[in-house]
């Protein structure tokens, strides 16, 4: 499988609710760009939130919104509205760049003590 390389699996690690799914964080008070990394797959249930653009670069993902569903291939991407509910099923072995115009959309693991 692809993975992100050393440098990315060192950027703040975020706690997801998505089992199977990790991703790592990069913020500001202007969005986040979040690093999905997925090698087993993963549910993502409906849910909705501030827009989004994602960029799949390995694998696909099954993304449905406005009652659409459409598989995102690598070099695909695609974008989503201001609280528009969506779902995915990500398959496994997929990367995915998403950016998202809330700062606060995602939080970081608290690191361990």
């Amino acid at each position: 499988m692809i993975e992100w390389p050393d440098w990315v699996r060192t950027l703040p690690a975020l706690a997801t609710p998505y089992p199977g799914g990790a991703g790592y964080l990069i913020a500001s008070p202007h969005g986040q760009v979040v690093l999905w990394s997925f090698p087993d797959g993963a549910q993502v249930p409906r849910h909705q939130h501030g827009p989004q653009i994602g960029v799949v670069v390995a694998g696909a993902v099954e993304l449905t919104a406005e009652g659409i569903t459409r598989t995102v291939t690598a070099g695909e991407s695609f974008t989503l509205g201001d609280q528009v509910p969506h779902s995915a099923h990500v398959g496994p072995g997929t990367l995915v760049v998403e950016i998202f115009a809330d700062h606060d959309r995602h939080t970081p693991t608290p690191p361990a003590s």
